[in-house]
């Protein structure tokens, strides 16, 4: 009986081994069949413009959950490595490799779609980091709010209008504005404050906001839209036309990605626009019109709060926008150390697509780049030599700013070399303060930013200064330059021939006093 028992136990061993596998798989699909579907958390008020977002693409969920899958499958061949070393006498399996993520090319610059075009622009340096389509016409969208919100937020500062002032919803501020777009809920006769609507903008993107604050700011959307062409202009916007203040599609209105990366350079001046570009969520307290209000920002790389597959840490700003006609954009931004960049991404086919691609945009800048401050505000970077001065012959420069440079990750910052560009010398005076050069920054040969170079300290002309510049002048005419070398070499021959005939004659005349002195004198008779 015992021989029977252990010859079934051989017997069935194996097949015990082969069933494991397929039973752990089928345990691993029923666990995850029983796990919730994930889904994303909404703000109240309407979508992001003309219509409702839709949920992240399966296909594009996945992808971003593949991410977390290789990270567990790195792990796993940890300790695989571990325990085959232990077991020698086993069969290796092939090491895992993780799936590169599409998105992004070899070199970590973003894979995009052929309709896509965008703009990575370093604010350091004002240099563009990559770009793709950068002049290709496109429609804004609601990144047109950024335009509406910086020109608020220039009358707040000139003093046109007051940030915690508080205005009457007119019938005028919610006209022509269709029932399913972008929108703050407004409602006729409630009272609402400058500031509120600004948050309604940007983080909201409400129309109804945009329409209100044009008002206040211009008395009609009209002037306000000049002013917002006017504006664009000065930023030298060449491939951009408004024709409203919140982007509903209009076939006459239109930017380019190059263009919203200057206006968006150009609005993170402004501190309190920084701050609305970075915010999560809002809440409107209560009017007598309507209850509370929560808003969650449109951009995802800001929190997990509305979609829970697109955070990035370092982002901090700034618009989104979508129209069935201009696609999914985004501008973003994002700040690690020195670093700051903008990015800009137009025409994105999905959710995925602007939220994914704008934040490899980021991330390439971030993951491959620092900023470094080559020099500091003060410190001396070269001197230069002072001609008719008095007192001394010379005067350092420096810089009135710090120079900072963007580098790659990897360099060493004690490679940086100052290369001051200036005169070979100055004429005095010179003033404290004098503009004199520049200086670049170079690596490895590279001009990776420059700066201007100042005088550190004046210097007085010389009391015979003007005499000794004047002759310096005459000097410096190749004519009389030579006629005056001619006339110092005839005044040396001159002087030789003197010299030599002098000392002849005087010769001659030693020569006779002798002759004279060793003749016979006659006798007198």
């Amino acid at each position: 009986m015992a021989a029977l028992v252990l010859c079934a136990s051989l017997c069935l061993a194996p097949v015990r081994a082969a069933a494991a596998p397929g039973d752990e798989s089928e345990a691993a699909e029923t666990t995850r069949a029983d796990e919730p579907e994930r889904g994303t958390i909404r703000g109240s008020g309407g979508s992001d413009d003309e219509t409702e977002d839709p949920e992240p693409s399966a296909a594009r969920r996945a992808d971003n959950d593949d991410e977390d899958a290789d990270e567990d499958a790195d792990d796993e061949d940890t300790d695989g490595r571990s325990r085959t070393a232990k077991n020698s006498d086993e069969e290796s399996e092939a090491e895992p490799t993780a799936t590169p993520d599409p998105r992004v090319g070899a070199d970590g610059k973003p894979n995009l779609s052929e309709n896509e075009s965008a703009v990575l622009l370093n604010l350091t340096n004002g240099e563009i980091m990559f770009e793709k389509d950068k002049d290709k016409r496109v429609y804004p969208a609601s990144t047109t709010k950024i335009m509406t919100a910086l020109l608020t937020l220039e009358a707040i500062e000139r003093g046109e209008v007051s940030l915690h002032a508080a205005f009457l919803v007119m019938p005028e501020m919610l006209e022509n504005l269709p029932a399913d777009g972008s929108s703050m809920l407004l409602k006729e006769g409630e009272t609402i404050t400058v500031e509120q609507l600004l948050q309604g903008l940007i983080v909201q993107s409400g129309n109804d906001a945009a329409q209100a604050l044009a008002i206040i700011v211009c008395g009609d959307i009209p002037t306000f839209v000049e002013r917002m062409n006017a504006r664009a202009a000065e930023l030298e916007m060449t491939g951009t036309n408004f024709v409203n203040v919140h982007g509903l599609h209009d076939d006459n209105h239109y930017t380019t990605a190059a263009d919203m990366a200057k206006l968006a350079a150009e609005a993170v001046k402004n501190s309190m626009f920084r701050d609305l570009a970075a915010t999560a969520r809002v809440v409107i307290p209560a009017t007598d019109k309507t209850t509370q209000r929560t808003f969650i920002s449109t951009n995802g790389l800001l929190s997990t709060l509305r979609y829970p597959n697109y955070y990035y840490e370092y982002a901090t700003g700034i618009k989104t926008g979508h129209t069935s006609q201009a696609g999914y954009c985004m501008v973003s931004s994002a700040k690690k150390g020195d670093l700051e960049v903008i990015g800009v991404l137009m025409n994105g086919a999905d959710e995925d697509d602007r939220h994914f691609d704008s934040r490899n945009l980021l991330k390439y800048a971030i993951d491959n780049y620092k900023t470094v401050t080559a020099v500091s505000r003060g410190d001396m970077v070269s001197e230069i030599r002072v001609k008719f001065g008095s007192g001394t012959d010379h005067t350092t420069l420096s810089t009135d700013s710090d120079i900072k440079v963007t580098i790659p990750i990897d360099a060493n910052e004690e490679d940086l070399v100052l290369e001051p560009q200036t005169a070979e010398y100055l004429v005095a005076p010179v003033n404290q303060g004098d503009e004199i050069g520049t200086v670049n920054i170079t690596l490895n040969g590279e001009v990776m930013g420059s700066g201007k170079l100042f005088a550190d300290n004046g210097v007085k002309r010389h009391p015979l200064g003007f005499l000794m510049r004047f002759f310096s002048f005459l000097w410096s005419i190749t004519i009389i330059r030579v006629l005056i070398i001619l006339i110092l070499a005839a005044l040396v021959i001159f002087a030789v021939y003197m010299f030599v005939k002098i000392r002849k004659n005087i010769k001659i005349a030693e020569r006779r006093r002798r002759i004279s002195g060793n003749a016979p004198r006659r006798r007198r008779k």
